[in-house]
């Protein structure tokens, strides 16, 4: 099969996922927007550490706000601070995505208990934002 040819079957394919010109969400868990203060390490010989702000978080990642390129696959350690909790939470994971002004982590590791509890708060925050977009829909 020639370049043209594969490439226009990934067109076709994309264009099948789409529905009126809207692409179908393939994501396994639902994204909470839900800020949260985090500080990081990359698990590398020469690591690369600072602070960020979680945008959003899923069960299985965390999109981040970093300024610093990361590469893919680069594995990272990850201390989130969860607003009204005192304990912080500490996950692994594994760069998925980055473009030098976001980075995607997909989490490897991370104690159930403490999922949980960070996505409690995501849920929380979720429900804060959606009752906010109801009452100004509802004021209208």
């Amino acid at each position: 099969m020639t370049k043209r040819k594969k490439v226009a079957k990934r067109a076709r394919k994309a264009a099948a996922k789409s529905i009126e010109g809207k692409m179908i969400e393939r994501r396994r868990y639902m994204r909470f927007n839900a800020p949260l203060d985090l500080e990081f390490r990359t698990l590398t010989l020469n690591p690369i550490f600072g602070k960020a702000l979680a945008k959003d978080l899923s069960r299985e990642g965390i999109r981040m706000g970093l300024k610093q390129n990361i590469a893919v696959g680069t594995p990272v350690e990850i201390c989130m601070n969860v607003p009204g909790d005192n304990l912080p939470v500490f996950a692994t994971g594994k760069v998925a995505w980055a473009d030098g002004i976001e980075t995607g982590v997909k989490l490897t590791k991370i104690n159930a208990s403490d999922r949980t509890r960070v996505l409690e708060y995501a849920y929380k925050e979720w429900l804060k934002s959606s009752k906010r977009g109801a009452c100004v829909a509802g004021n209208k």
